[in-house]
């Protein structure tokens, strides 16, 4: 696989547990993806320009700046903006959960993980992920080919 592939494959792990972080490390490389771990929502937003994730897996409770934060920075930034964010999290009120669909998340799961359900939730929002670049691909190409700009 060359540097691009994986370079494309590349998965962001927000979680300032370091167990949780490798549970969802292991997940991810048996997706075959490439996951990069940071222990900090200070340290994400750091190391997100180096690695160019395809998505971050963020925890939503962390010290210094919670998960809700480190997505708000994300969404806002016309960069950063399309990357998928799920957010992860042991709380399970409906409360919590919206104020992360509220915050720019794609998705919500709760702890503890099941392996198969962060395989499902992570390749759903991928795949949406890489076909709504390809739209935006073609529309860019078909305004080209109409003489827009």
């Amino acid at each position: 696989m060359g540097s691009a592939d994986m370079e494309r494959k590349r998965i962001l792990i927000v979680d300032d547990v370091e167990g949780q972080r490798f549970i969802l490390r292991n997940i991810i490389m048996d997706m075959g993806y490439q996951p990069v771990l940071a222990g900090s929502g200070p340290q994400a937003l750091k190391v997100f320009p180096k690695c160019n994730p395809r998505l971050v897996l963020l925890d939503v409770s962390m010290p210094e700046m919670d998960g809700y934060e480190v997505c708000r920075i994300l969404k806002s930034n016309p960069e950063t903006s399309r990357v998928p964010v799920i957010f992860i999290s042991a709380f399970e009120e409906v409360a919590e959960i919206m104020k992360g669909f509220e915050a720019g998340g794609a998705d919500y799961v709760t702890k503890p993980f099941i392996p198969e359900v962060i395989q499902a939730r992570v390749g759903v929002h991928l795949r949406l992920s890489e076909a709504m670049e390809r739209l935006a691909q073609l529309s860019e190409s078909d305004g080209a080919a109409l003489g827009e700009e």
